[in-house]
């Protein structure tokens, strides 16, 4: 009887024992650590939507290296996620789900812009990477981002503020503007820019 219940403690001893060691073994494995950082990146407010499509491609990575999709991740808490459940599940819900999800949002979000504009003005105000659309001025200085505004405009502005290598203020302590204007034909083909520099709030005559 004690011979039994000695090989069953030994038993339970060397799962626990398996079981750390391989866990241990995935958080040295860097396919792994990729894939738990862009899948933990997924589920944090307003993510980008290429961080589902590099969530994916670590998995893939991931599997490629030797890691079975039935693996169990090593359970932990960060802030309010929970990371548990098998990678494959993973995956499925955090990167596959969202990656879904955000495609179809975004697709809604720009579809009034590529009914609208085309061209180099499309380009100009759908950011395809990020998702994001950039709002312009119009003549006057008035900012929309309200596409048939855009798309009948021959003329728009944008303050890109100071180049990233120089100060942010003038030597007077002004914040530092640069107007950029954007030229275009009927086309909506871009015909060139020009820039303005400013100190301090840009004029109206910044935006004719």
């Amino acid at each position: 009887m004690k011979l039994i219940i000695v090989c069953i403690a030994l038993m339970v001893l060397s799962s626990v024992f398996a079981d750390r060691m391989y866990a241990q073994n995935l958080e040295d494995n860097d396919d792994y650590q990729a894939f738990r950082s862009w899948a933990i990146d997924t589920r944090y407010p307003d993510p980008l939507p290429n961080m589902f499509k590099f969530c994916i491609q670590s998995y893939d990575k991931m599997i490629a290296s030797g890691v079975s999709p039935s693996t169990r991740v090593p359970e932990a808490k960060i802030g309010d996620i929970e990371w548990k459940g098998t990678v494959q599940e993973i995956k499925e819900k955090w990167c596959e789900a969202g990656l879904k999800k955000t495609t179809a949002d975004l697709a809604a979000l720009h579809a009034p812009y590529k009914a609208a504009l085309k061209a180099d003005k499309l380009d100009l105000v759908v950011d395809e990477t990020h998702g994001g659309i950039t709002s312009y001025a119009m003549p006057g200085g008035k900012y929309t981002d309200d596409p048939k505004l855009l798309a009948a405009a021959l003329v728009w502005f944008l303050d890109i503020g100071p180049p990233s290598n120089e100060s942010e203020y003038c030597v007077n302590g002004a914040k530092r503007h640069s107007v950029r204007r954007y030229s275009f034909n009927a086309q909506q083909k871009l015909l060139g820019t020009t820039q303005k520099e400013f100190c301090g709030d840009p004029p109206a005559s910044a935006y004719r």
